[in-house]
């Protein structure tokens, strides 16, 4: 008597092979959002480096003088500039107080490195909006006024925070005088007080320029702590160190930043926040966008993706910073 052949595959079959198939799935998925991460990855550093192109343009129009990071409408009105968009409309000073209107002339006001890491590009940098963030802030009272003028986006919330506070300088004014913010601080060099210029004025001036921050990939945050963010999240013109001169700025939970419980300046103190970011005081900072990576242009015009623990030594934020700690007075 013949044998009949089996003409189906029994359940365990079946489940190993919907099994292979599923762990095949997710290594598709896997590579697929990989590939993805890695060419928006690429896509900002080639954004960075076209605006690091620009600043170098700046300083050799210039006469070597680095791009001023900040200048509040007092300095603006006592030192007589003035800038305009691309229509040549004079702009408000309001909107000129950080860096990206004197840059854009710069990018020819190019859209795409300033902004085009928003989810839907709008036309011009002149026209460009502020974004109300999914997670929301209160930006600096000196800025508020610019939120709702045209070319907001641009002035507020480029992709690229600029080393503002020592590359350039934040200028302000006071009492009819232009004021460089950390301009002749105190500071400890072998084992003794001392008084002298932290913040780099000229491109020369730079010691080391591959080892020295100009701009980051960044956020404005108000203190709190923070999980995860999507690849949308409004950017900041400027960017600032873990420690900004003695304050403590940001670090992540399951730790004190630099000697300083995090915990106890923040109102509700967080609990069970290891790994998630915590942020000490309102302030703009690096901001991984893309893949848990900072996009980083460096005083050489590099760019690179650094992580935010490579990002925690100060020594690459200040030119005389003697220590990835590094400390020092008003």
């Amino acid at each position: 008597m013949t044998q009949s052949r089996r003409s189906g595959f029994t359940i365990v079959e079946l489940l190993v092979v919907i099994a292979i198939i599923t762990i095949l799935l997710g290594l598709l998925a896997s590579g697929i959002g990989g590939a993805i991460t890695g060419s928006k990855r690429t896509k900002e550093l080639n954004r960075l480096k076209g605006v690091m192109t620009a600043w170098t343009m700046y300083s050799g129009q210039y006469e070597d003088q680095l791009l001023p990071g900040f200048l509040d409408t007092g300095v603006q009105g006592l030192w007589g500039v003035r800038y305009k968009n691309r229509q040549g409309t004079e702009l408000a000073p309001e909107l000129c107080q950080t860096y990206s209107w004197r840059l854009l002339p710069f990018l020819d006001f190019n859209y795409e490195p300033m902004l085009g890491y928003r989810e839907s590009a709008e036309e011009t940098v002149d026209e460009s909006t502020y974004y109300p963030a999914a997670i929301p802030v209160t930006l600096p009272t000196q800025l508020a006024a610019a939120e709702s003028m045209p070319g907001a986006g641009a002035s507020l919330q480029p992709a690229f925070g600029y080393n503002a506070f020592y590359c350039g300088g934040w200028w302000k004014s006071a009492a009819g005088v232009a004021t460089l913010t950390f301009g002749d601080s105190t500071f400890l060099q072998d084992g003794a007080t001392v008084r002298g210029r932290l913040v780099a004025r000229t491109l020369g001036g730079i010691s080391k320029p591959s080892d020295f921050i100009v701009f980051t990939a960044s956020t404005y945050l108000n203190a709190g702590t923070y999980g995860p963010f999507d690849d949308f999240q409004p950017g900041a013109a400027w960017s600032v160190p873990n420690r900004l001169a003695a304050t403590a700025i940001w670090g992540f939970g399951g730790a004190t930043l630099e000697g300083v419980d995090v915990a106890a300046h923040l109102n509700p103190a967080p609990s069970g926040d290891a790994g998630k970011l915590i942020v000490n005081t309102d302030q703009a900072i690096p901001f991984a966008r893309h893949g848990g990576t900072v996009g980083v242009g460096m005083g050489d015009a590099s760019v690179k993706s650094s992580s935010m623990s490579e990002l925690s030594d100060i020594r690459l934020w200040i030119p005389c910073a003697n220590a990835p700690n590094f400390a020092h007075g008003p």
